[in-house]
């Protein structure tokens, strides 16, 4: 039954209006005569004469740079076997999808009716030029050898066999690290493979390249071990024989004695109980068959509890899946202009992935898995695939491993590792990049920042992901045996500065004094001084006015107005800033954009809207933004006879004269602020384009329009930012994930780096 369900909504959905899983879409405008000409006739012809002058102005002027082709006959299709070309079709277009979704690599799908290999091999070479790269996909053995061979040898572009490879590649990684959790080392371990076609030779010959000892690595296939007395027999192709030794003739059962790892790439259930409890002590089971492994963890289990178990599938720990290789491995390739695949690359590829692996896992990610707690161990090998850090860190140790090798077009002097970390950074999200930036910056000159929720989970894993980037020094605040159990938990092992309020005798000492000076006039108390103190949310912005630290955060446990009340009874507001400011940075459908004020001041005056205007203004330069700010109303230029727009003009006003070069312009309605097209309008505006910081009349009009934004139109917001206050502070949101809190502590930082400046 449960197959028969799978069956039909599985077939729904492919069937599913477009049919299919890929389309192509225009990357540019073409909605005018003018654009068409460009487009095509007769534009098109200058840049067909630049690449016939150059071909290499074919990735400047064309998609190859960013084109891969999956290419099958359709002769080994998942456990399918042979069923033909247009069978395989549906397998080639998820290949596609895996592509775009993982790395932003546009395919193309194509399935070739050919199974003899001169016939195949000639077709992709005739229709190469059009491709960066090209993966070969379900072609069955020993044929598949060949042809990926001579592809590789006679084409210019990167070329790999994802079924050969792409096994091996992420199984390499997983075999490095349980080897690691298991403390053997690679030359001694026994190694025993299930399986002789194109992904087990392919898996046998990395795990040498990884340091596995030939003799000591059986390879079987169906009629048992592949030994020299069957390689004399004429029993073994080319590439068996490559795995032929000498020794007795035996089946499955014989060759896992005493072994070490064994890894299945064959058919289910082909391992029993008893072949697993013959192996040496600390196994590694890495049973890979689809849909059924060739033994299930349970069975495993119940007769070898030091087992670490490896599958196929994505309902047990520790899957297998190609999709963490081949998107990544393109994408690195194709960035450098790479012209083939080395084995340098792949175990490039490999090795990023395993150290990846011991890196603290974001919320976002266990968010993804149901809210599963991973921690590099037996049960967490290897990254999962919805790991957007394997995009960054993958890709980028293939394209530095394809430059130090001399196989990119980019030269060794033209590459910057990090620079193209950034890029990778990007694509992943505007967010992404613009917040790379800022991280590069914090890390020039780390900062302490206080978190007053130092015992949270959330809180505790950003600040071990902080201090593992270089980005601050987090002073953590709450019960030590609570932070450290929750340490424990995560299997975190950081170090930082722990400070239990209520026994730190600042807060009965100097901090009380500070604080009743600072607030006797308001009816505050020395006695109520200690009280309040005795609460993180106050001890910590005390600990940013009275200089034990550089800059304060909390917020991810408690409501907004008991983070910033404190903050303003102790740090207070800039001299020089008439109010406090609350805004939020925003990317949406790949612009980047500020918004205020959304947490701060309810109904402003004119004076009030000016600051808020200017400092959200300041705010955007930082980022590296050059603001163009609209304010915002009902109205176009106060065209309603009913309401009249004064206020807001008068800001306008106001705010020119604080900042003579703000480029800001208002009233105005949102689409006029955003559509150049409206624009046109009101040829008077100020600016052309879209506005980049949106002030809007009150606090209820920007707080409904960035959660409207955030929640419909999938807006990523950061923030929200305090801008006004005499010392870095700002307030997370409750709900933050890791990658939130580690982004508000690197602008806290930043922030923190400029005060500094300042008071030089």
């Amino acid at each position: 039954m449960a197959e028969d369900r799978l069956r039909k909504e599985a077939l729904d959905y492919h069937a599913a209006a477009p049919a299919g899983k890929i389309s192509v879409e225009p990357t540019k405008p073409h909605g005018t005569a003018r654009e068409l000409s460009l487009a095509y006739s007769p534009g098109v012809a200058y840049p067909c004469e630049e690449i016939a002058a150059n071909p290499d102005d074919a990735y400047k002027y064309t998609s190859k740079g960013n084109l891969v082709a999956v290419i099958s006959n359709g002769t080994a299709v998942l456990g399918l076997g042979d069923i033909g070309a247009l069978a395989g079709k549906p397998v080639m277009e998820g290949k596609g999808l895996l592509f775009k979704a993982f790395a932003d690599i546009d395919v193309f799908d194509i399935e070739v009716d050919r199974t003899d290999i001169d016939e195949f091999v000639e077709a992709v070479k005739a229709i190469a030029p059009t491709f960066g790269g090209i993966n070969l996909e379900d072609i069955k053995a020993p044929e598949c050898f060949e042809i990926e061979r001579r592809l590789v040898s006679e084409l210019d572009i990167p070329v790999m066999h994802d079924d050969q490879h792409g096994t091996a590649i992420i199984s390499g990684a997983a075999l490095l690290n349980a080897l690691e959790i298991v403390e053997k080392e690679a030359s001694a371990v026994k190694v025993v493979i299930s399986g002789a076609g194109a992904s087990a030779i392919s898996c046998a010959t990395h795990y040498l390249r990884l340091g596995v000892a030939p003799e000591n690595l059986l390879m079987c296939d169906s009629k048992g071990i592949l030994t020299k007395t069957r390689e004399a027999a004429g029993e073994l192709n080319e590439y068996k024989a490559n795995f032929a030794r000498d020794v007795p003739d035996g089946g499955l059962a014989e060759a896992m004695v005493g072994a070490d790892v064994f890894l299945g790439l064959s058919r289910g259930g082909l391992v029993s109980g008893e072949m697993v409890a013959s192996m040496a002590e600390r196994p590694l089971i890495f049973a890979l068959a689809n849909p059924d492994p060739e033994i299930l963890p349970s069975e495993v289990m119940a007769v070898r509890d030091d087992a670490i178990i490896a599958t196929g599938r994505s309902d047990f720990a520790n899957q297998i899946n190609n999709v963490l290789g081949f998107p990544y491995i393109f994408r690195g390739a194709l960035d450098v202009r790479a012209t083939e695949i080395t084995e340098g690359m792949k175990m490039a590829a490999t090795k990023a992935l395993a150290e990846l692996a011991k890196e603290p896992v974001p919320d976002d990610v266990a968010a993804a898995y149901g809210g599963e707690q991973m921690q590099f161990g037996p049960e967490y090998l290897i990254p999962k695939p919805f790991d957007a850090r394997v995009l960054i860190w993958e890709a980028s140790a293939v394209a530095e491993a394809a430059v130090n090798e001399g196989v990119a077009r980019v030269g060794a002097d033209e590459f910057d590792v990090e620079k193209y970390k950034e890029t990778l950074e990007a694509r992943l999200g505007l967010t992404r990049s613009i917040m790379r930036n800022v991280i590069n910056r914090a890390k020039r000159d780390r900062k302490r920042i206080v978190f007053s929720e130092g015992d949270e989970p959330t809180i505790i894993k950003a600040a071990a992901q902080c201090i593992a980037e270089g980005i601050c020094d987090p002073i953590l605040l709450g019960h030590p045996e609570r932070i450290e159990a929750v340490k424990e938990e995560h299997g975190l092992t950081f170090e930082c500065e722990t400070i239990d309020v209520r026994y730190d005798p600042r807060r009965r000492g100097d901090y009380a004094d500070e604080f009743h000076k600072l607030r006797g006039r308001k009816g505050v108390t020395r006695r109520d001084a200690v009280s309040l103190l005795k609460s993180p949310n106050y001890f910590g912005p005390m600990m940013v006015h009275c200089g034990d630290a550089d800059g304060y955060l909390g917020g991810i446990a408690h409501q907004y107005p008991d983070i910033v009340k404190p903050c303003l009874q102790t740090i207070g507001p800039d001299p020089s800033a008439h109010r406090i400011v609350g805004l939020y940075m925003m990317t949406v459908n790949g612009q980047l954009m500020f918004i205020a004020d959304a947490t701060i001041n309810i109904y402003p005056d004119s004076r009030t809207l000016a600051e808020i205007a200017v400092q959200t203004a300041r705010v955007a330069r930082r980022f590296g933004v050059k603001p163009k700010v609209a304010m915002l109303s009902f109205s176009n230029f106060g065209t309603s006879g009913e309401l009249r727009t004064d206020r807001i003009e008068e800001a306008i006003s106001m705010a020119r004269e604080i900042d003579g070069d703000l480029i800001i312009d208002g009233p105005m309605q949102a689409d006029t602020a955003l559509v150049p097209d409206r624009q046109k309008e009101f040829p008077f505006m100020e600016f052309e384009g879209s506005a980049n910081v949106l002030v809007c009349p009150n606090l209820a009009s920007a707080n409904i329009a960035y959660k409207l934004l955030q929640r419909i139109a999938g807006a990523e917001m950061t923030g929200p930012i305090l801008e006004g206050l005499a010392k870095p502070a700002h307030v997370l949101q409750r709900g933050d994930s890791v990658r939130q809190v580690v982004h508000m502590a690197a602008i806290t930082t930043v922030d923190a780096q400029r005060h500094a400046q300042q008071r030089l």
